[in-house]
């Protein structure tokens, strides 16, 4: 016995739209299941631009600290150097692929002042295949 005999529901007009639903429903998931896919490689790709920012900012900090300490040395015998340097954290772990250049430059006062300083500027760099981060960090320093 026939299916449109028991229901009494003529099947002519019924073909085909289940294959149209079903379709939809397939466009649908793969449009979704596609934008998840690209927010998730973009939320990555961020979490990774973050990392290596911090660690750029990490090595200019510790190039900043090195030269702040040879400009102002513990001893009081001790030479004051303040010059410009660069620094490769090749063996620092968590630094890798990471370098920094720091500059010095000594700065006089005005005319009537007595006062002069050191003016610090450190820029980090970390990079690793096509993601660059830098990060630029500057200190005042009075010299007595």
């Amino acid at each position: 016995m026939r299916l449109d005999r028991i229901q009494n529901i003529p099947l002519k007009g019924q073909r085909g739209s289940m294959l149209v639903i079903a379709l939809f429903v397939i466009i649908i998931m793969a449009l979704l299941g596609l934008s998840m896919v690209r927010l998730l490689s973009a939320s990555a790709d961020a979490v990774i631009h973050e990392v290596y920012g911090v660690r750029a900012l990490n090595a200019a900090q510790s190039s900043l600290e090195i030269s702040i300490q040879r400009a102002f040395p513990a001893t009081q015998d001790g030479a004051s150097v303040c010059s410009a340097s660069s620094f490769l954290f090749t063996n620092t772990q968590g630094l890798e692929n990471c370098s920094a250049f720091t500059s010095c430059t000594l700065i006089t006062g005005f005319e009537d002042e007595t006062v002069s300083y050191f003016r610090f500027e450190s820029t980090g760099l970390c990079s690793q295949g096509k993601v660059t981060a830098s990060r630029t960090v500057a200190v005042d320093a009075i010299l007595d």
